[in-house]
């Protein structure tokens, strides 16, 4: 009975339970690389990314001629890219967010729609600092600020100011990100 009082408890921290966490991190961080390698392929012929990158699965990344990313960039599920993207540092893309491009003429009558070339002329700039919220939807050419926020389900079809909260169909400016700021 006095080897069972002195006997030493092992706690999570200690004997085999020790490595599991660090194994688990190794895995996700592989399955973070092989995601962020798969949108590579997939994707322009220019793809620049910083540290500390999160690509949910899902993502479509099929930018014409650039898709770059600064660091601490975390990109929801199921995300989709179409158009040459910019992508400043400590952003959150939240899931089903899609950044297409306004590339469809139809002012020809003579073509359809259907038939008519796309153009790739349009690009994006995201800023540093900014949330783009659950099914955003970015069309065209525009810069979002930095610092601003993108409320879910909004669709950007122009340039937002830096540090404000910007939602709606067409998205816009509903107030300042920090009380008290103009």
């Amino acid at each position: 009975m006095g080897d069972r009082a002195n006997s030493k408890v092992s706690s999570p921290s200690e004997g085999p339970f020790r490595t599991y966490p660090r194994a688990l991190e190794c895995v996700r961080l592989a399955l973070r690389f092989a995601r962020l390698q798969r949108a590579r392929l997939r994707g322009p012929g220019r793809f620049v990314y910083g540290n500390s990158i999160s690509v949910a699965r899902g993502a479509d990344v099929r930018s014409p001629h650039y898709f770059e990313l600064g660091d601490h960039v975390s990109i929801g599920k199921n995300f989709t890219c179409e158009v040459d993207t910019r992508v400043g540092s400590h952003v959150l893309i939240s899931s089903n967010v899609s950044i297409i491009g306004n590339d469809h003429p139809f002012t020809d009558h003579s073509v359809t729609v259907y038939e008519s070339s796309r153009r790739d002329d349009s690009s994006v700039e995201i800023g540093c600092d900014v949330l783009i919220g659950f099914g955003a939807i970015v069309v065209g050419t525009a810069r979002i600020g930095d610092g601003c926020i993108v409320g879910a389900g909004s669709v950007v079809v122009r340039d937002l100011p830096p540090y404000t909260i910007c939602a709606g169909v067409p998205a816009k400016p509903i107030r300042p990100r920090y009380p008290g700021a103009e």
